[in-house]
């Protein structure tokens, strides 16, 4: 009993004392301007916390020599130990690391809150959120001014991007990206770079992006510089835009390794919604009494007995698997700094048969060997292999599994490709055509820089580095012989390309740095030389002994070789000058002087100069009453020059070429030169406002901008009679000139806010939206004042003219369709209207066919009808990123659109055409189709005729559509290019969302893990859109060789949806 009693004097005891080690404790929070309200007040290393008033007052109860933590968004965070003292006035003082951040520009760096130019800032945690193969897919969205549009949904494919809208026409319109300093090679930008034209269309675009061998794991943060006071540093380089990505590096401290997996699976969630075999039978049926064929098939006389018949699109796209894995390792001691990383990435495509994989090592090393020398190195290998499908055109996978009819089957009885099912049908099997036919692309790339900083005295600093480039790539093309019913090929072929691209850059700057009292000045003065060199050798035979040998050398036909090489080179000198007095007025002069190979030796210089100038009003003293609520505020004013010289090298000469002859093979020029031919140049203004509210919680950033592009360099327009058309092996190219100007304008608005900031909860949210109109201004020297784009077989689908945007579509408008015979003689009247007045169906225009408007109201319907249809440009396109934060949990969720874009489903002149028994058709377009009935019934015809057949009795059933009949002669042309091909490409897209978990430290260091966190992302979740297509993000053709098209889906490789699961430890 005494000794219950004791144990409960012990705890008694014990309880009290625990009671009076915690103490209650208050205070007032302020800054220079008042009470801070909604402040952090949290007992370090507890959960234990709470926030300030609307006075700035808080009350908390902690233990006795507890340490309180004092934060807000925009401020410094203050620690108070707990003693004697209970009461505390805290003043907390700004924070300006947002504004002290140092971001990368070219040829050096400098503080976020020094830049008088327009860029945007993109750090590592925006690179994560979300699953991308190659680099340029981040861009999607993230980035006011910056428009990025998927190539293709292909593994390791391209986008095509634009900064603040489309600059030029022929020249290459992509940004110049920047690695650590060393300007990327491609190696390529078009499948006829690879030895794979006609493999992958021979567009001025492919699926293949050259920054695919890039591991995006490996970058901290890119910078996009926009205006041309910030690109004009990079000269005829940065007309385009540039694109600076920083790699990794080391950071001194023990190593610590990371290690980051995922795996995901990709589909394609959206089907279009083609006949399947009842459908068919049903439409086969009601061509038969309507006219349109005669054979009747007893195989489709009862429908309904029928199954559904192969759906050639489950067939063609399947479920896809991707895994991707990276070590890496980081530290050092304060004179030696390390990163090292080596990852593997295979990605299967969601069309059957094509892959992507990458496997990728990276060394940095940064040195301070003494105080004034720095020596450091960067570099990459990274081999890519490709597996590439051609899904686009009319001769791609999607145009085949979308056209080949339902009662074909996969496998035959005897489990091989089938082909046919009946006599006459000669279409590929689509399955067959992915599996049999290989486009196979292996890359080999090492790139980096070696680089020496010295500090000779105080205040200055010279660089000196050595940038390399090279690379290589092996393309093989293989079509094995065929004999699958109707379909045969009677000889197997292959082609193989071997491409080698050398590049090294050496610069050399020289920068001085010095502050005294308010004023602040860096001066930069420089020289940049670079050479790139290139070559080939392919070789294409047939007749190879088996299909299972793949080797050119031993196919005995006839064989055919090729090899070329070319190179070119610039040599550069640059000066940059800032000032800055009292954080307050800030300028920036650069000047670039450029010498390019491109050009003949009259025209191979050029200067561009720029200039930059803010205002931080914010820190003026009659600003200050209001600095409790906008605490930042910047006016920036920048023009400046760059210019263009991306048209190839030795564009201004004269190439040569084979012809042969009756007298042999001989020699001749493949091109007129034009030794005239000078830089393309750009002039760009802009005007920006930055603005932070409330301490940082509410930052706005404005760009207003007008740029405009001169002597653009493109092909002339020469008449025929200058040798430029005809035969290919004897026509003349015509020559390289300098032949008009586009403007841009535009506007750009990010708004970058954090609404809730709590203890164990926070939200922010980034929203950008950017405005831009194009136009081509004019066209000098030119034959017209047109430049056309075309389709598949030539016909003219986008024509940019004077005055408008670039790439209109061009065809004709649709009004309806002709309801009866007193239609289509009280209408403007068509190419087939019959002269004599006798109508015949298969050889007239007839009821039910598209009636087109006649534009120039001349009465008569012919090409001067067609007329602008529709812009591929979108009015404007946004992005919305909205990341939550509870307690270890985090959620982020992106989405990102565009408005105002049209597309041209081109896949639907073929899937709307109903002219064919051998094509399948759309079922939602062939339901909605004119439908024919006779006006009298009851007439019957002494010659054995059917109504059909007599106009007078003729009438479209459902008057009120604008889709035309069956017609298997189609004299009318109803699928000619028309206004009912173009849809409303505008979109809202779930492009990301990303829920992860973070493990508590506390549970982690027993393990002796620093860091470990999960999560799973779904990418391309879904796409609201009015668009019928696949997917309505649709930008340059690949088909078009001239590069002149735009927004044309011709079966292009749909963006799949993506759901992911993913690891990231460091220990």
């Amino acid at each position: 009993m005494k000794g219950k009693l004791f144990s409960c004097l012990v705890l008694m005891f014990l309880s009290i004392s625990m009671v009076a080690q915690k103490v209650p404790v208050s205070g007032t929070v302020s800054d220079q301007t008042g009470p801070v309200i909604g402040a952090s007040v949290i007992e370090k290393g507890t959960t234990n916390g709470t926030m300030t008033d609307n006075d700035g007052h808080f009350t908390l109860t902690v233990s006795k020599g507890a340490v309180i933590e004092i934060s807000s968004i925009g401020y410094k965070t203050q620690e108070i130990t707990v003693g004697a003292q209970t009461n505390f006035t805290v003043t907390l003082s700004e924070d300006n690391e947002f504004l002290d951040e140092v971001v990368v520009v070219g040829y050096g760096s400098m503080k976020k809150s020094d830049l008088a130019g327009a860029s945007v800032s993109m750090k590592e945690s925006d690179l994560k959120g979300s699953i991308i193969s190659s680099l340029e897919q981040s861009l999607q969205g993230r980035a006011a001014g910056v428009t990025a549009v998927t190539t293709s949904g292909a593994p390791g494919s391209s986008s095509s991007i634009r900064v603040r809208g489309q600059a030029t026409i022929n020249a290459n319109a992509e940004p110049l990206y920047v690695i650590d300093g060393v300007i990327v090679q491609g190696g390529g930008n078009t499948g006829a770079d690879f030895g794979l034209g006609d493999a992958l269309g021979n567009g001025k675009v492919s699926t293949i992006s050259p920054l695919s061998t890039i591991n995006p794991a490996d970058i901290v943060s890119m910078e996009i510089l926009k205006d041309a006071s910030a690109t004009a540093i990079y000269g005829a380089q940065g007309a385009n835009g540039v694109v600076l990505i920083t790699t990794k590096h080391g950071k001194s401290g023990e190593a610590k390794f990371s290690y980051d997996g995922m795996v995901a699976m990709s589909r394609q969630a959206v089907r279009l919604n083609m006949m399947n075999l009842r459908e068919y039978a049903q439409y086969y049926n009601e061509m038969i009494e309507e006219g349109d064929i005669y054979e009747t098939n007893p195989y489709y006389a009862t429908p309904s007995l029928l199954g559904k018949g192969t759906n050639w699109q489950d067939e063609i796209f399947r479920t896809a698997w991707q895994h991707q894995h990276q070590l890496s390792a980081q530290g050092g001691s304060d004179k030696v700094q390390y990163y090292v990383s080596g990852s593997y990435m295979d990605q299967q495509g969601t069309i059957i048969g094509s892959n992507f994989n990458r496997f990728s090592v990276r060394t940095n090393l940064d040195a301070q060997l003494k105080k004034w020398l720095k020596l450091g190195v960067n570099a990459t290998y990274a081999i890519t292999n490709d597996n590439l499908k051609l899904a686009d055109s009319n001769q791609g996978l999607i145009y085949y599994s979308l056209t080949t009819i339902p009662d074909i089957p996969v496998y035959d009885v005897n489990g091989n490709y089938s082909s046919t099912i009946r006599e006459g049908y000669t279409s590929p099997n689509p399955v067959a055509l992915a599996m049999m036919d290989e486009i196979l692309l292996k890359r080999k790339k090492l790139s980096g820089n070696i680089y020496a900083e010295l500090t000779p005295i105080k205040h200055i600093t010279w660089r000196t580095e050595l940038g390399f480039d090279m690379g290589e790539s092996d393309a093989n093309r293989y079509k094995p012989i065929v004999d699958l019913g109707g379909w045969v090929r009677s000889q197997n072929s292959i082609s193989y390309q071997k491409n080698s691209n050398y590049f090294w850059q050496l610069k050399n700057y020289l920068t001085y740095a010095n502050q005294w009292g308010k004023h602040s000045v860096t001066a930069m003065v420089g020289q940049e030389c670079w050479e790139s060199r290139w070559n080939y050798l392919s070789g294409s035979n047939t007749d190879l002994p088996s299909d299972e040998v793949h080797n050119v050398a031993l196919a005995t036909g006839t064989p055919s070789i090729s090899s070329g090489f070319g190179s070119s080179a610039m040599a550069s000198f640059f000066t940059r000058e800032t000032y800055n007095y009292g954080d307050r007025y800030l300028g920036t002069y650069t000047y670039r002087y450029d010498g390019s190979s491109n050009f003949g030796p009259k025209n191979r210089w050029a200067g561009f100069h720029s200039v930059a100038l803010a205002w931080r009003f914010s820190n003026e003293k009659f600003f200050e009453p209001v600095k409790k609520v906008i605490d930042n505020g910047k006016l920036r004013l920048g023009w400046g020059q760059t210019g263009n010289s991306s048209i190839g090298s030795y564009a201004w000469g004269a190439a040569i070429t084979r012809m042969p002859s009756a007298l042999g093979m001989g020699f001749r020029p493949s091109n007129i030169p034009n030794t005239s031919i000078r830089w393309e140049s750009q002039e760009q203004y802009n005007v920006g406002l930055d603005l932070g509210f409330f301490n940082g919680r509410l930052n706005l950033t404005v760009d207003a901008y007008y740029k405009k592009s001169d002597d653009m360099l493109m092909s002339m327009q020469l008449p025929s009679y200058m040798g430029t058309q005809g035969n290919g092996s004897s026509k003349l190219q015509a020559p390289k000139g300098n032949y008009g100007s586009i403007e841009n304008k535009g506007l750009e608005i990010t708004l970058d806010a954090h609404p809730v900031q709590l203890k164990n909860f926070s939200w922010d949210s980034n929203f950008q939206i950017s405005f831009n109109k194009n136009k081509l201004l004019s066209l000098s020297d030119t034959e017209n004042a047109t430049l056309v784009g075309y389709g598949q077989w030539g016909d003219v689908v986008c024509v940019s003219e004077i005055g408008k945007p670039l790439y209109n579509f061009y065809g004709y408008k649709v009004e309806g369709v002709y309801k009866d015979l007193d239609d289509i003689q009280n209408s403007a009247k068509p190419a087939k209207y019959p002269s004599d007045g006798v109508f015949s169906r298969g050889n007239t225009v007839w009821v039910g066919d598209i009636k087109y408007k006649d534009v120039d109201e001349n009465g008569i319907i012919d090409e001067r009808d067609r007329t602008d249809i529709g812009s591929p440009l979108p009015k404007f396109t946004f992005g919305w990123t909205n990341t939550f934060r509870y307690k270890n949990l985090d959620l982020s969720i992106f989405l990102n659109g565009s408005y105002g874009n049209k597309v041209m489903n081109y896949n639907s002149l073929t899937l709307t055409h109903m002219n064919s028994t051998w094509t399948n058709q759309l079922q939602s377009v062939v339901s909605k189709r004119a439908r024919l009935e006779p006006i009298d019934p009851t007439i019957v015809y002494a010659d054995g005729s059917k109504w059909f057949d007599h106009i007078d009795n003729v009438r479209v059933k459902n008057p009120g559509t604008k889709i035309p009949h069956t017609s298997i002669n189609d004299p009318n042309d109803n699928d000619r290019i028309s206004d009912r091909y173009v849809e409303d490409g505008s979109f809202l897209r779930i492009k990301n969302i990303t829920l992860g978990y973070t493990f508590p430290k506390a549970l982690l260091n027993k393990a002796k893990i620093e860091n470990l966190r999960v999560y799973v992302n779904i990418q391309n979740l879904y796409t609201f859109t009015k668009y019928t297509g696949y997917d309505p993000e649709v930008g340059a053709s690949t088909q078009d060789s001239s590069g002149l098209t735009y927004g044309l889906d011709n079966g292009r490789y749909p963006s799949p949806a993506m759901y992911s699961f993913g690891l990231n430890i460091t220990f």
